[in-house]
């Protein structure tokens, strides 16, 4: 939903990294002109080393990963990095009441059922399947993870891959201090360096690339993240069903057609992107501004709406 970062302060002379496979996605790494070739590449290395080591903690397609092994029950006491993601998680969980939800896999996994049956879930399943996932399916207790409940929809995808960027960002930065760097993960971005840098916000009701874009914004030591409905859902019996599902009550929803989120990183944009976008446009608005944080949301009839911190960066 992101179209590529392009100020005047980031030109023609910029480093650009691409890598396709990366968290399951394309990953973009940019690295500003002054920056020699040889400490770009620095910089790309450590960045995409962090991630390859945290997709190997986080992936879900992977049954070796640690957070998958640890849903099985063979890893008693998780390590730091799980820790501290299942507990942001969880504490993203009660703070959206719910609407964020770390049993999603439950849900995407109904859904994929009805796909795969050619109709849609009923209204008995779809009861059952929000009631199993009301409550979260593991707690912490001294900052360690308990799993109490079933384990096998735990999936931190909506907010991990924001704080794998976040996580990217510090290792490149740390490869070379004092640099222009911005780390896009399949859409969730985020910067460190004295340029800001322009985003362009993809118009989700028409998704081309040679679109221009709906809005451009300006990204300065931050993250920024969109949710949308243009690219992913279930084709059942003929209709299209928006990914995007609330856990509340397991249906999909479509009262939005994209929601970009600005926050002082990627993984706080993602988790609030994730949950905003399945709110009502003026609830979803409201909701980020009671956090501090900037929006735009553009609804399924194309109207924009946005906060004041939005406002005040939009190019």
């Amino acid at each position: 939903m992101l179209r590529r970062p392009a100020a005047p302060s980031w030109g023609e002379r910029q480093h650009r990294f691409r890598h396709h496979p990366l968290l399951g996605t394309t990953v973009e790494i940019r690295v500003g002109a002054s920056a020699t070739r040889r400490t770009a590449g620095r910089i790309d290395r450590a960045a995409v080393d962090e991630m390859l080591r945290l997709e190997q903690v986080f992936s879900t397609y992977r049954a070796d990963s640690e957070l998958e092994r640890w849903k099985r029950g063979e890893v008693p006491v998780p390590g730091e990095d799980l820790r501290s993601v299942l507990a942001l998680a969880l504490d993203w969980q009660e703070r959206s009441r719910g609407v964020f939800n770390t049993s999603s896999g439950t849900l995407t996994a109904l859904w994929r059922l009805a796909e795969a049956r050619g109709r849609p879930p009923s209204h008995l399943e779809t009861t059952a399947a929000a009631a199993a996932v009301r409550d979260p399916q593991y707690r912490v207790e001294d900052g360690v993870p308990f799993i109490v409940g079933d384990p096998s929809g735990i999936n931190l995808n909506a907010f991990v891959k924001g704080w794998i960027a976040d996580r990217a960002l510090t290792a490149a930065s740390l490869s070379a201090p004092g640099e222009d760097i911005v780390v896009n993960a399949g859409g969730d971005l985020c910067h460190r360096g004295a340029s800001a840098i322009e985003v362009g916000i993809e118009n989700p009701l028409r998704p081309y690339d040679n679109e221009p874009p709906g809005s451009r914004v300006r990204v300065a030591n931050g993250g920024l993240a969109t949710s949308g409905l243009a690219r992913r859902g279930f084709r059942i019996a003929g209709r299209w069903y928006p990914h995007i599902i609330d856990p509340r009550t397991a249906a999909s929803v479509d009262t939005i057609a994209s929601i970009s989120v600005i926050a002082a990183d990627a993984a706080t944009a993602d988790v609030v992107a994730t949950f905003a976008g399945i709110l009502p446009p003026e609830e979803a608005t409201d909701r980020c501004t009671a956090l501090g944080l900037a929006c735009l949301v553009i609804d399924p009839n194309g109207r924009h709406w946005s906060n004041r911190a939005w406002a005040h960066l939009e190019v």
